[in-house]
């Protein structure tokens, strides 16, 4: 069976965006940001600038990702890029690996697909690498199209995991290499820091002035079940896990025994990765929507929020000269899961009742794991 012209197009497409390319892997030796960061940003009396400049000077060195696109695929990668590249040849092999061992077709389909398009990336003016994909996607089976964009699919979602790694990964480089930039908070212009050191050097605001709309303001996150999101949330907490790993195999006091077990983790998640489905087949509850978004209150923010304010209180100290009052929240969170009347019928007052009810059990759960958290260190 032949494919159409809209298969063609997505596995040329698929092929064509992998980072991978020549002009990405022809890094030279790897040169630490932290010594290229100092070295253009002292002056030639030794002395660094203003804490504003440097706040300047290090959004431009941490690419934002912004209108450039993931770092992965940015036209210039520094020398500050060589481990994303590494770690994202590491994930792709990993991956390699289990797709030839579960499925040697597609595997050759892939690795050939791949060839082309990093032949077409290094040169985007040649078009026969273009042709030589498409002559090829055109006798494509049906069931080996879909491994194949599998593959492309997980190998693209594992440079992102890499890449929220590497975004870390370049802020804390800069700030080690540049002692006096290292805060509670990140030292970027478009952060809390950011902003406040731009206020107080640049336009001279009153450190007063700043900390009253500092613990005045106040944004709500409001949480809502989006029909079109068909992602599992196993998938993503997969992901997540990744780049959890790559931090850990960057530390310096790991013992072999450590890392070796760390890749084998790697090794298994992308494994279940690519023997999993990656998709929701089947539509919802509204219960299911509910409980898809106490887990990311659960998972992430239940600890990240008192985290970054305590990060933001230290910041005040050191900044403004202030401590956060106890009562200040800046950060509230709602949700429109189970409550909403735009007409879905699912969603009747009863169901929104059992939804509320299990929410206001679950924050009561969560508070008793931590109070018994607290008992258990003052009994010790």
């Amino acid at each position: 069976m032949r494919f159409n012209h809209l298969s063609v197009g997505i596995l040329t497409a698929a092929a064509s965006s992998l980072p991978l390319s020549a002009q990405a892997r022809s890094l030279g030796p790897f040169v630490s940001l932290t010594s290229a960061f100092v070295g253009k940003h002292n002056n030639d009396a030794g002395t660094s600038t203003s804490i504003t400049e440097a706040a300047t000077a290090l959004t431009e060195d941490i690419p934002s990702g912004g209108d450039s696109g993931p770092l992965s695929q940015a036209a210039d990668l520094s020398a500050a890029d060589a481990p994303l590249i590494s770690d994202i040849e590491m994930l792709s092999n990993m991956l390699a690996e289990v797709v030839k061992r579960e499925n040697p077709t597609v595997y050759d389909l892939y690795t050939r697909f791949r060839k082309h398009g990093m032949d077409r990336a290094a040169n985007p003016d040649d078009f026969k690498s273009f042709e030589e994909m498409k002559k090829l996607a055109h006798d494509v089976s049906p069931v080996d199209n879909l491994g194949v964009m599998k593959t492309f699919s997980i190998a693209l979602n594992l440079v992102n995991a890499a890449e929220v790694h590497h975004r870390m990964r370049l802020v804390r480089m800069a700030e080690t290499g540049a002692s006096h930039l290292i805060g509670p908070l990140p030292n970027v212009e478009d952060s809390v820091r950011g902003t406040m050191e731009v206020l107080l050097d640049q336009e001279n605001v009153d450190p007063d002035k700043i900390f009253d709309k500092l613990t005045t303001q106040k944004c709500e996150i409001v949480l809502t079940a989006h029909p079109t999101e068909v992602n599992r949330k196993t998938m993503l907490l997969k992901y997540r896990k990744i780049s959890e790993l790559l931090a850990h195999l960057e530390r310096s006091d790991l013992h072999p025994f450590e890392r070796a077990e760390a890749l084998n983790n790697l090794r298994a998640i992308i494994a279940a990765i690519w023997g999993s489905d990656e998709i929701r087949r089947v539509k919802p509850t509204v219960q299911k929507e509910a409980a898809g978004g106490n887990a990311v209150i659960e998972s992430v923010l239940w600890d990240a929020v008192p985290s970054y304010l305590r990060k933001l209180d230290a910041q005040c100290r050191v900044t403004l000269g202030k401590k956060l009052p106890v009562d200040c929240a800046p950060i509230k969170f709602a949700s429109w899961i189970g409550g909403d009347r735009d007409g879905n019928p699912n969603c009747t007052p009863e169901v929104t009742l059992e939804v509320v009810t299990h929410q206001r059990l679950r924050a009561a759960k969560m508070f008793l794991h931590d109070v018994s958290i607290v008992q258990m260190i003052s009994v010790c």
